[in-house]
């Protein structure tokens, strides 16, 4: 049973990463693009530090440098 919760909680931070735009875009959570890639950058390696948002934490702790650049590259402030 906790493999299978396991499975079933990297599948939902693995979605959310991908679909940031999710909340983002709505009224759940900040707007990216009203930051910086910087900005968003900065932020995302606090969360994978553990701190802010326990959700936030546990999606960017699933995430590599690189997705974390990308992601901020992707909906920061154009």
């Amino acid at each position: 049973m906790k493999k299978l919760l396991a499975i079933a909680t990297f599948g939902v931070m693995a979605f959310a990463y991908q679909n940031c735009a999710m909340c983002h875009n709505g009224s759940m959570a900040i707007k990216l693009n009203k930051l910086t890639p910087a900005q968003i950058e900065a932020k995302m390696k606090e969360f994978k530090a553990g701190k802010g948002n326990p959700m936030m934490v546990n999606i960017a702790k699933g995430m590599s440098e690189k997705e974390i650049m990308e992601a901020a590259k992707k909906y920061g402030k154009k």
